[in-house]
């Protein structure tokens, strides 16, 4: 299996398809299976090298139980070790949730890397937080570290009103203590507020109606992006709106073949 080392954690990747490059980076609590269950790969392999890969803390990447491993800047140079490791120059980028803060990253650091960039459920007005309140997700997965899959399964249920049989499996597969540190450090993430001005690569962005944050923000970031667009999913929450293939494939492949490469 193919992986790369960043700093002594290894990343786990695969490589399918042919033609201009794509990496896909999944959300907290996803991995690789995303991709390929939700029918994603195989739409894209058509007509793309796709690369897809296990962020820090997921699947078959290392998986620290340290807060500070999680920084964005060490998970946004696991990408670019990724691409280097395959002698790609510059790749288009598509992040859903989680995903889409190392794609502001990306932007931030490495913006001469990318082709592209698509951010799904991802508020790109996000905030770090100072408050000392655990948010919804961060107590169920320290409920995980105790209780086990059965009890964060039945959570995230309730939480997202239902889940796909893949999300399960990946809920079963995980390390709660890693994902109480992936998600800590969230709060963490600085602001990208000031960056988007300067974000001059094509953008898309997409989320659910009932997705708070990413939904209600969108249409502020798109102002200021120089160049951005958005596509609504009626209907669907955060959860939802990732597994919604049909609905957003379209618009994902007219974006991409618009860029100019």
């Amino acid at each position: 299996m193919p992986f790369v080392t960043n700093q002594s954690i290894k990343i786990y990747y695969e490589v399918e398809g042919e033609g201009l490059p794509i990496i896909l980076a999944h959300g907290s609590a996803g991995n690789t299976t995303f991709w390929h269950g939700y029918g994603y790969v195989k739409q894209l392999r058509e007509q793309f090298t796709v690369v897809l890969y296990d962020a820090r803390g997921h699947g078959k990447s290392d998986k620290p139980h340290e807060v500070e491993a999680y920084n964005n800047h060490l998970m946004v140079d696991d990408v670019i070790a990724i691409i280097d490791e395959l002698s790609i120059s510059r790749i288009h980028y598509w992040g859903y949730s989680m995903g889409g803060y190392t794609g502001l990253g990306m932007a931030k650091y490495y913006p001469e890397r990318l082709s592209s960039l698509i951010f799904g459920g991802t508020d790109l007005l996000h905030q770090p937080s100072d408050s000392d309140e655990p948010d919804v997700l961060l107590q169920l997965f320290q409920k995980g570290v105790d209780g086990g899959a059965d009890v964060v399964i039945e959570g995230m249920k309730a939480l997202a009103g239902s889940i796909t049989p893949q999300y399960e499996q990946r809920l079963r597969s995980m390390d709660f203590q890693a994902m109480v540190a992936c998600i800590k450090n969230f709060r963490f993430i600085p602001s990208f507020i000031d960056s988007l001005s300067i974000m001059e690569m094509p953008c898309l962005l997409y989320a659910g109606d009932q997705d708070t944050d990413a939904y209600n923000n969108a249409p502020e970031a798109i102002r200021r992006l120089p160049d951005a667009s958005f596509v609504s999913l009626p209907g669907l929450n955060h959860v939802s709106a990732s597994a919604a293939t049909d609905s957003i494939m379209p618009h994902v492949l007219s974006f991409l073949t618009g860029v100019e490469t």
